[in-house]
């Protein structure tokens, strides 16, 4: 008999349609979860959202899931790892001490680990490899998240010693892991030469630490797909629940959704960069900014400059970059400053002036295809 999955919604919990799309598709891996392992149904609750840095749980037959998890590009990762401490059997712990039981609990997690590739490759149908590279994603983006001022999520290693644990059990799939901050960055000693337009692949991923007066945090930018707007051919990046579409000829930012609603439009596509990129280079754009969710217009004109090369390290590591400043026309006052890193196709550090203060963006890690 196919295990029934069983949806409830804890406290005041409203989902848009696309992330109850995403909750049906958990009740469809928790279901086949379910059969393969020949277990009971799972009753899962959907919570309100919280920044404790708990994305899900599972406790005596019950998965609890984070409804800020909705719109993360690691679900599948998380729901495979709670679904692990079902079919592991893992109840409330008990010992003389707490010292003894944060050691039970740790090993706890590094088993769920393990089982959740077993869970992906049986259930999702994953090989070997993408099972673990889905993992340790995963695990990589905590560890993000904790450079970013988060906290370790209780009863948890360090992300970094999850993932050496994880790489040792399938020792076939250790390639996968290989952190992208480790990866050897180019050398300052050679100049940076005019950069062509990029190429952009589906799955090239860039992970950033957000810092501004309001808070800190980290998200994750992924390459989705390439989608037609207006007979035009974009990238379509998500950020969680957010698309933010890129002219495929030459970056240009056209607009954003959120869930699928439109958020910002530009009228016409904002020119982030004049392809190719060189020391000296300028440009001049004027764009109308659309954001109708806000009923709010702005009109802007911007002058850029390549100002120079630069070599900039962050938590990703060190990069030669190209320093471009956005000023406003009429006021020569710097708007947005960015370094754009050729090696990696994107910019590894932006500053930008918002209404609220200075926000300011460092890229913390990147998977490129």
């Amino acid at each position: 008999m196919v295990a029934a999955f069983v949806i409830v919604f804890g406290g005041c919990v409203t989902l848009t349609p696309q992330q109850q799309e995403m909750v049906a598709d958990v009740q469809r891996f928790a279901d086949g979860t379910a059969t393969t392992y020949n277990l009971p149904r799972i009753r899962v609750t959907i919570e309100p959202a919280t920044n404790l840095g708990i994305g899900g749980r599972y406790r005596q037959g019950n998965f609890y899931l984070n409804a800020r998890t909705l719109g993360s590009g690691n679900l599948t990762a998380l729901v495979a790892h709670e679904l692990a401490h079902y079919v592991l059997g893992h109840e409330p712990l008990s010992g003389p001490s707490m010292a003894e039981l944060l050691r039970a609990q740790e090993l706890r997690e590094l088993d769920a680990n393990a089982k959740a590739v077993e869970i992906l490759m049986r259930v999702r149908g994953m090989s070997q490899t993408e099972a673990v590279r889905t993992m340790v994603t995963h695990l990589r983006g905590a560890q993000a998240a904790i450079r970013c001022g988060g906290a370790l999520a209780p009863g948890h290693r360090p992300p970094a010693d999850e993932i050496a644990n994880l790489l040792a059990r399938f020792p076939d799939s250790a390639g996968t892991g290989a952190p992208a901050e480790e990866r050897p960055a180019s050398s300052p000693a050679v100049a940076v030469i005019p950069v062509a337009v990029p190429v952009w692949k589906p799955g090239d991923t860039w992970t950033f630490c957000l810092e501004s007066p309001t808070g800190k945090g980290a998200y994750v930018w992924s390459v989705d797909r390439e989608e037609m707007v207006e007979g035009v051919s974009h990238y379509v990046i998500k950020q969680g629940m957010r698309e933010i579409f890129y002219r495929t000829a030459d970056l240009a930012h056209t607009r954003e959704t959120v869930d699928g609603a439109l958020v910002r439009q530009h009228s016409p596509s904002r020119t982030r960069y004049a392809w190719p990129l060189a020391v000296g280079t300028t440009w001049e754009q004027a764009f109308r900014e659309d954001r109708p969710v806000e009923r709010r217009v702005i009109e802007r004109e911007d002058v850029v400059s390549v100002e120079g090369e630069e070599t900039l390290t962050v938590l990703a590591g060190t990069f030669r970059t190209l320093k471009i400043a956005y000023r406003n026309k009429r006021t020569t006052a710097i708007r947005y400053e960015e370094w754009y890193a050729p090696e990696l196709k994107n910019a590894v550090r932006i500053r930008e002036r918002l209404d609220s203060g200075l926000q300011v963006r460092e890229l913390v890690a990147y998977s490129l295809q």
